[in-house]
């Protein structure tokens, strides 16, 4: 599967690393040049002082580049992570029983755990398990085309993602009760541990 965009990145960190180790290894010398070609001369008629100013104002432009890389990759993730919790909010109404939410937001820990401890006390009735299943049915294609952007935020986010789509899968097709309501607690704290992961 392609990543949009992954190999312009890797070539523009490459050229970054390359940049900063070149400035370590002038910085590095620049005394024993200094010592070594210009012992008995004025340092104000070479270029040693302008090779110098030039390299650190290089470092400062690569330190702003890249922040302002970094701030755009978080933006970017953020977004994209934004978007599959919409989707993934439409698994999660159908468990809720009267503490459902709006479409596009997820529940609080606190709103999981109690969820989640609901469905292993009891089996999904009917009415929650036909609405997993048409939702199951509505969106895994959607979720498995998403997976691009999964893919662009990190390998723990799609780890959580693809067993997030092997429950929806064993909902969409299983016509046993407790099979369902198995992957429905599965999904839950799998939805959960998506939602918690944190953005690099």
């Amino acid at each position: 599967m392609d990543i949009p965009n992954q190999k312009p990145r890797s070539i523009f960190k490459g050229l970054i690393t390359l940049y900063l180790i070149f400035l370590a290894i002038f910085f590095a010398l620049a005394p024993f040049l200094t010592l070594t070609l210009y012992a008995e001369t004025d340092l104000s008629l070479s270029l040693l002082p302008q090779l110098i100013g030039f390299c650190l104002q290089g470092a400062f432009l690569v330190v702003v580049f890249s922040i302002y890389e970094r701030r755009s990759t978080i933006t970017s993730k953020s977004s994209n992570k934004f978007a599959l919790r919409t989707v993934l909010s439409n698994f999660v109404n159908p468990c809720m029983g009267n503490n459902q939410i709006d479409t596009g937001w997820l529940p609080s820990p606190n709103m999981f755990v109690e969820a989640i401890d609901k469905l292993r006390k009891n089996d999904l009735d009917e009415q929650t398990i036909s609405a997993l299943k048409n939702t199951a049915q509505e969106q895994i294609n959607s979720m498995e085309a998403l997976t691009v952007l999964v893919a662009q935020i990190d390998h723990t986010h799609i780890e959580v993602w693809s067993a997030i789509l092997r429950n929806c899968r064993i909902i969409r097709e299983s016509s046993n009760q407790k099979s369902v309501t198995a992957a429905a607690i599965g999904l839950l704290e799998d939805i959960q541990h998506f939602d918690s992961l944190e953005i690099y």
